[in-house]
């Protein structure tokens, strides 16, 4: 790890993504931090504005306005002297810079982040600050930590090193930088009467900020029962969030030598990048990323996986090169021989199969990802779906609606309101489906989603706007569009599938009047 950047009272540790003031980590949006290191790295010159902009936004069409907000930014944390307008070329970062040394090196000293997201739970306070409450409270925080080490993709700290904070009042940042950990997770526990009320906030220790937080009530008649209710509740409703975290931290700009583990990362934000915006190059960008981790490491579980995710979505859309579906389940095996009790690698391989009309096999996969990980709302939604396509629309129904009561708050409930649509539709429960797809699109514009919208608009006798929504999929997603008109759909049971056939051709029909 390179050595942290010292300018007066303030250390820029680009690798981590850091800045402290006085040890301190200094909360910077994502802009503002690339600035800065732009600046930093650039500092024995002045550094044009066009330069910047291509720099810290890329290939993005933005207004120059942008860059001056960030500079206003940096200007209030650093002191309006450290950046100087050079008037018709640009920026200039004007504080001497040196590594630390001494006292200041050892106090920059952290430990490494593991190459996975990686948490401590902090003993829960006791909030109603009575004794005999305290083997409850231990018992919480045990049972969270053992749930945690269950999730194979999280990092956990032991319940020793956690326990030296029992009874401490201590800065989470503390916590992340003596344990070596991006996130924290404290809580609290109040009984009263029969009830108790049990708090968790997830802290990202690298800018102080919460990032989630709930409360639980819960009654005391079963203490064990309720230790491990309140533990699966929290991490299900915490796992997206890590999730969602890791992944915009790796869409930031990429350090010199990444890592395995760190490219694997960026594959799986394009890759969510080329789902929620049905983006082909997306998904391209997210197998160069995938294979150059492979590159580097081929025993890299989340880069083979990587693969298997994009490579499924080619072939979902109908973009994919002949032998992607080789390919992915070749990725797929790799996965499962590096391990093979990996939930993800079975989620992918099932998702394969549902792609491929394998149903039996695809719900075989798929209940085996879900009972290696029952916390999987993802994995759960795509096995109700493929119940509801192969003639169960009622548990269908339940399994979908199920996963988005596991994750109500997840940064991708558009696709888990995706695959309720599809069930909703199996069971000609068409007037829901519309709501549910306005509500899917709304978070992301999917074009599986816009594709069974046509369908249950034409269920719902509304043939106008059908092929209103038909004749944009067909601009956004003309390759899939016509696989399906040509009959390839994915339904198991041959009535769904007669009536996805009939349906978009009725659409199509009156698209083309």
């Amino acid at each position: 790890m390179s050595a942290p950047l010292v300018f007066g009272r303030f250390e820029l540790l680009l690798e981590q993504r850091r800045l402290l003031e006085h040890g301190a980590p200094v909360t910077l949006g994502a802009r503002a931090f690339d600035l800065l290191a732009a600046l930093v790295r650039h500092r024995d010159r002045v550094v044009s504005k066009d330069e910047l902009l291509r720099l810290v936004w890329h290939d993005a069409a933005v207004e120059e306005n942008n860059l001056s907000v960030q500079v206003s930014t940096l200007r209030k944390v650093l002191g309006a002297e450290a950046l100087r307008t050079v008037s018709g070329q640009g920026y200039r970062f004007t504080l001497p810079v040196s590594p630390p040394s001494g006292a200041a090196a050892a106090e920059s000293m952290v430990l490494g982040l593991p190459d996975k997201p990686s948490i401590a739970v902090l003993p829960f306070a006791n909030a109603g600050g009575v004794l005999d409450d305290a083997a409850l409270i231990e018992g919480i925080g045990d049972e969270l930590i053992d749930a945690l080490s269950r999730v194979r993709s999280i990092f956990v700290i032991s319940r020793r090193s956690v326990r030296v904070y029992q009874g401490r009042a201590v800065d989470p940042r503390t916590v992340a930088r003596e344990l070596g950990v991006r996130y924290v997770l404290e809580g609290s526990v109040r009984r009263s009467a029969g009830q108790v009320r049990i708090g968790a906030a997830l802290i990202d220790a690298l800018s102080g900020q919460q990032i989630w937080g709930e409360h639980y009530d819960r009654r005391l008649d079963q203490l064990f029962a309720l230790q491990d209710e309140t533990a699966r509740a929290i991490v299900i409703a915490m796992a997206p969030h890590i999730e969602r975290s890791e992944i915009e931290r790796a869409r930031g700009p990429r350090p010199q030598k990444d890592s395995a583990y760190a490219l694997a990362q960026r594959a799986w934000a394009q890759a969510r990048e080329g789902l929620a915006r049905s983006n082909r190059g997306a998904r391209d960008a997210a197998l160069a990323l995938a294979r150059e981790a492979l590159a580097i490491d081929p025993r890299c579980s989340a880069a083979h996986n990587a693969i298997v995710n994009a490579l499924s979505w080619h072939l979902y859309f109908d973009t994919a090169a002949p032998s992607a579906m080789h390919d992915a389940l070749t990725a797929a095996a790799q996965a499962l021989a590096i391990d093979s009790n990996d939930a993800l690698a079975y989620r992918g391989r099932g998702w394969l199969m549902f792609i491929s009309g394998k149903l039996p096999e695809a719900t075989a996969d798929l209940r085996r990802s879900l009972e290696l990980n029952p916390n999987d709302a993802f994995a759960l939604a795509s096995f109700g779906m493929c119940a509801a396509l192969s003639g169960d629309p009622a548990g269908g129904l339940r399994q979908c609606l199920q996963a988005l009561r596991l994750s109500p708050r997840d940064p991708a409930r558009f696709h888990l309101l995706d695959n309720l649509i599809w069930a909703q539709f199996a069971a000609k429960a068409y007037d829901d489906g519309i709501d549910t797809a306005r509500q899917s699109l709304r978070e992301a514009d999917f074009a599986g989603t816009r594709l069974c919208l046509v369908l249950c608009l034409v269920g719902a006798g509304d043939l106008a706007r059908a092929a209103s929504e038909l004749r944009e999929l067909k601009r956004l997603q003309p390759d899939m569009v016509a696989t399906r008109l040509g009959g390839r759909w994915l339904a198991g049971d041959p009535e769904v599938r007669q009536r996805e056939a009939d349906f978009l051709h009725a659409a199509n029909c009156q698209a083309i009047l």
